[in-house]
């Protein structure tokens, strides 16, 4: 059987573990796709020799157990056919420990969701005067506590100490 290359690799189906897989794959160009939240399990259908299985998310797709996984993948292989990730093109006869690897790890955040999380970011900090400038007043010590607060905008207390920590300044009453 001829090395897959990117240039060569024609997924002929697509297994999914369930509809934002199945969009995925479908994004990449997969025609036939099996779910697995839909009963479609490897044993249920057969591929030929020579054929693609696309997968998203590397060999998570066949569980989160290493013998479920293990058994997945023999059975695939036993028909002739390769496991090939639909984004990354990672292969599991040429890379397969790689993919072992990631579908064991833990599960790394996706692009959408990092893009998310930033979003949600800029919205809760919005119009807050930024941490560098608040510190040098956080950590003046001819301030208090209410005062610090007061003179920076849209910060609270407690998310004060939070992000800025400590305000380094000795305990008891400050010099006049």
């Amino acid at each position: 059987m001829k090395k897959p290359t990117q240039a060569t690799v024609t997924i002929s189906r697509g297994y999914a573990r369930g509809a934002k897989d199945e969009a995925r794959l479908r994004a990449a160009g997969v025609k036939t796709i099996y779910r697995s939240d839909k009963g479609e399990a490897p044993g249920k259908f057969k591929m030929r020799k020579g054929e693609y299985l696309g997968v998203v998310d590397g060999l998570r797709a066949f569980g989160e157990a290493k013998g479920t996984i293990i058994a997945a993948v023999e059975l695939v292989h036993s028909w002739g056919a390769t496991i090939i990730d639909a984004e990354t093109k990672l292969c599991s006869r040429r890379d397969g420990a790689k993919m072992m690897g990631q579908a064991l790890g833990p599960n790394r955040p996706s692009a959408e969701f990092k893009s998310m999380q930033a979003a949600s970011v800029r919205e809760r900090v919005k119009g807050r005067m930024p941490k560098r400038e608040a510190l040098i007043i956080w950590r003046n010590p001819k301030l208090s506590v209410s005062e610090a607060i007061e003179l920076m905008t849209k910060w609270k207390q407690a998310t004060a100490y939070n992000v800025l920590g400590k305000r380094d300044v000795p305990a008891g009453r400050r010099p006049k």
